[in-house]
């Protein structure tokens, strides 16, 4: 759940995951940031994760934005199914689509996930089916989207957090060197700004 937000960083892991096979990714909110540097306005749909190096090179993976803090008694509560039945469909590319809700677990504490997961998971099966608010992993979702005429270029755009304070004072193409140097006036300026991977709560 680390995302780096050194651009040259940022860039190289996007690429090893694409070279690995990788489809799509799995991102917290606050890790991420529009183009513009603001937040993400929209959770609930799939992002294209665009990383730019300081050499100029591009790669992009679909990301699902992660929007609550990782918490196993929210998963062990079915606590997605239970926003996800208060969402409403968005429109994305002329398409009207469902929500998607996600979560993650940080590890068992307190017996949660053993004790308390089964009887929950099941009982929301039995609710869900047959309902507006369909149980799917990321994968079938992307693949259902896809099916409606939504393609990854049709994706909202995001970048890893504090690169639109880089990319407005430098161009990508300038190189390392300049990228260092701005990241370094960066930090001098704001004890806040860092490149790092930046982690989840």
């Amino acid at each position: 759940m680390a995302l780096p937000n050194h651009p040259d960083v940022a860039h190289a892991f996007v690429r090893t995951l694409l070279d690995c096979g990788y489809e799509w990714v799995l991102v917290q909110e606050h890790t991420v940031e529009r183009l513009d540097g603001g937040g993400v306005d929209r959770p609930h749909v799939p992002h294209r994760l665009v990383c730019t190096s300081s050499t100029g090179e591009t790669a992009s993976i679909v990301a699902v934005v992660k929007t609550q803090g990782s918490d196993t008694k929210l998963v062990g509560q079915m606590q997605p199914y239970y926003e996800a039945k208060g969402l409403s469909r968005q429109d994305l590319a002329g398409h009207s689509v469902p929500p998607l809700v996600t979560q993650i677990a940080d590890g068992e504490n307190g017996g949660v996930m053993m004790n308390e997961f089964p009887a929950k998971y099941e009982e929301v099966v039995r609710e869900c089916s047959g309902t507006a608010t369909s149980m799917m992993n990321v994968t079938e979702y992307l693949e259902q989207l896809h099916g409606t005429g939504v393609d990854v270029e049709d994706l909202p755009v995001i970048q890893p957090l504090l690169q639109h304070r880089i990319w407005e004072r430098m161009s990508p193409g300038d190189g390392p060197d300049r990228l260092t140097a701005v990241t370094t006036e960066l930090a001098g300026e704001d004890g806040r700004f860092h490149v790092e991977s930046i982690r989840g709560h």
